[in-house]
């Protein structure tokens, strides 16, 4: 089963990072950059956007986002 894209592929172009994760920072546990591009939000895929998996792998890959901010 495919997650449904949709929602972010609408959204990704008025997001500041333009809705990429720089995976040097992830696997090196740093804040993720801030890009320069124009937008209003940031916004990352996790959980479900990604593939089909558990509450559990949502929550873990939003703490790996999110801890540093």
């Amino acid at each position: 089963m495919r997650p449904d894209e949709r929602l972010y592929y609408a959204l990704k172009d008025h997001s500041k990072n333009r809705g990429q994760i720089d995976l040097v920072a992830l696997f090196a546990a740093r804040p993720q950059p801030v890009p320069e591009f124009d937008g209003e939000f940031l916004m990352y895929r996790v959980g479900d956007c990604v593939s089909a998996r558990d509450i559990h792998a949502a929550i873990y890959d939003s703490l790996r986002l999110c801890k540093n901010f």
